[in-house]
């Protein structure tokens, strides 16, 4: 009999022949009691943890199926078949503002990164790249947690206050991207649950939502790459363009066809110095 479930067959055994196992495995799906008697841990003991981070600016990503981008809904399958050939080159405008932004959510992975692997050691890695040839998904997930009985993908998130996506949104439930951002990941690396893990840019609160892996939405997220991995790598009929307010964010709209129209709300590349 099964006491452990560590990969996707052994979760969908297990709500078919013992509920029960299910039910016992998810209730360690987290890691907040763990993480919060660390940190006190560490104030208590005067422990100092090295944190190491690199604030990376825009880089070309490989090609293939990059889940940051194919788990958006309705995002454009011409946008996400760029992505698999490179047909055309990215390219992104320098925005001062967004960029200390993103860097501001580059320092916190890599402070909570650094946290789990002190606390965890080797049942923890980070930063694990997942590559799944049959599917071309080509990508990399925030952390990877390999515990007697449960096996689990982080997916980690800075978020800000306010607004329409900001932490107050997060509170009942996980957004429904990063849930399908996650499920990515989590067939990537067979690990049948993952955990996602806002961490409030504002106040440094935290918070995670324990998720498990739904063959059904599977079906969905495979059914958008398809016709574009059959497009990109298999002779498949070319995919179409869905022009709308992604396009003015998207790093291909400055030579797509089907963004033309949106082209003329896009901010440029500006000098970042200088006074002219």
């Amino acid at each position: 009999m099964r006491n452990a479930i560590l990969t996707i067959e052994d979760l969908l055994w297990a709500q078919e022949n013992d509920p029960e196992l299910v039910e016992e495995c998810f209730k360690e799906v987290t890691i907040m009691e763990d993480l919060e008697s660390y940190l006190l841990w560490l104030h208590n003991e005067g422990v100092t943890t090295e944190v190491i981070t690199r604030l990376n600016r825009f880089r070309k990503r490989g090609k293939g199926i990059h889940p940051s981008s194919a788990c958006k809904k309705g995002v454009c399958p011409l946008k996400l078949y760029y992505e698999c050939t490179h047909e055309i080159e990215p390219h992104r405008a320098y925005e001062a503002e967004s960029q200390r932004t993103w860097d501001i959510g580059t320092a916190l992975h890599d402070q909570y990164q650094a946290h789990l692997n002190s606390m965890y050691e080797d049942q923890f890695q980070d930063e694990v790249k997942l590559v799944v040839p049959e599917l071309h998904i080509n990508s990399r997930a925030d952390g990877l947690f390999t515990f007697p009985r449960v096996r689990i993908v982080l997916e980690a998130k800075s978020i800000k206050e306010g607004g329409n996506f900001g932490w107050e949104k997060i509170q009942a439930k996980p957004m429904e991207d990063n849930v399908r951002q996650c499920h990515f990941y989590m067939k990537a690396s067979d690990s049948p649950f993952g955990i996602i893990f806002y961490m409030n840019k504002n106040s440094g609160k935290i918070k995670e939502h324990p998720i498990m892996f739904d063959p059904k939405l599977w079906a969905e997220l495979e059914e958008i790459i398809t016709p574009v991995t059959e497009a990109a790598f298999n002779g498949g009929p070319m995919v179409k363009g869905e022009p709308g307010w992604g396009c003015r964010w998207c790093d291909f709209n400055y030579r797509c066809p089907a963004a033309k129209k949106e082209r003329s709300h896009v901010k440029g590349s500006k000098r970042p110095w200088g006074r002219r």
